[in-house]
């Protein structure tokens, strides 16, 4: 066995030198390859970006547009969408789109991760009733520091519908309020409300 490995020593260097010749020329001959390859699933990738970014756009603006049609039927002051995030385990409330009556001022900057925990009570109800109707926010608002921010913008009533979807549950609620004791019907603010909830809920892009 010694006699055979000292025979065949003196072919180990060159055999190792041409396998390592051949990988290289291998390697050389495939890498215009696996570069197109890269670069054809980095325009993909680019591609899909791009259109995901425009469908987010198209959702957005027509989500304003339902939300300008509540403030304009419902007579209210401010319509707005606030979301729990991340939706893997709600820590947060943020207010992601709103519009606002002329003059009347605005909730977003407000309402930006909001820790769920503040307003406990409030968070209970917003995740688990569909419907909520607050004709008087001062006397019906459970939640004090929930009631407090409302009535800090000026907000005397206010009705909220909760958004969800089979996959995720709770997405967030849609909020209408007045900066006056309304006199809109319960049963016509929850039939305008659920209408716009089912076009928006399974288009409203998350908040990460």
């Amino acid at each position: 066995m010694e006699q055979v490995l000292k025979e065949f020593a003196p072919y180990i260097s060159p055999i190792i030198t041409a396998i390592g010749v051949i990988l290289i020329a291998w390697w050389k001959h495939d890498q215009p390859r696996q570069e197109a390859r890269i670069k054809l699933e980095l325009q993909k990738k680019e591609a899909e970006l791009q259109e995901q970014s425009k469908r987010r756009n198209q959702y957005v603006s027509q989500i304003y547009g339902l939300l300008w049609q509540l403030l304009h039927d419902l007579k209210a002051d401010r319509v707005y969408v606030v979301q729990p995030h991340p939706l893997t385990h709600r820590e947060y409330l943020s207010i992601s789109l709103e519009v606002d009556r002329t003059g009347a001022s605005g909730m977003k900057t407000r309402i930006q991760n909001l820790p769920m925990e503040d307003v406990a009570k409030f968070s209970s109800e917003l995740s688990s009733r569909d419907f909520l109707y607050y004709k008087d926010v001062a006397n019906n608002v459970r939640d004090k520091r929930a009631r407090a921010l409302l009535l800090n913008a000026g907000s005397m009533s206010a009705i909220i519908r909760k958004l969800a979807t089979e996959d995720d549950g709770w997405v967030g609620n849609i909020f209408c309020e007045f900066n006056h004791i309304t006199e809109t019907s319960p049963d016509y603010a929850r039939g305008r409300l659920e209408a716009v909830a089912e076009q928006i809920q399974y288009i409203l892009p998350p908040i990460q």
